[in-house]
């Protein structure tokens, strides 16, 4: 066998392979599982962020407290 027969070869195996990709019906489960894992994360970060800037703003008011506590005295 050849590298042009090898090659020839390699190139029907990944267009036959791409084309049951494309035609075959669990790619679409794929695109739907990969979709949900992506909105999943985004709603997991966004619930984060909001989390932290809660935490950032308790801290900024225990400071303030403090602050307002120690001009009392």
């Amino acid at each position: 066998m050849t590298i042009k027969d090898f090659l020839k070869l390699l190139t029907r195996k990944i267009k036959k392979k791409v084309k049951d990709f494309i035609y075959d019906e669990f790619g679409g489960n794929l695109v739907e599982y990969a979709l949900l894992i992506g909105f999943g994360l985004f709603i997991f970060f966004l619930l984060v962020s909001i989390v932290l800037s809660m935490m950032d703003w308790t801290a900024g008011q225990s400071n303030e407290f403090f602050e307002v506590a120690e001009g009392m005295e």
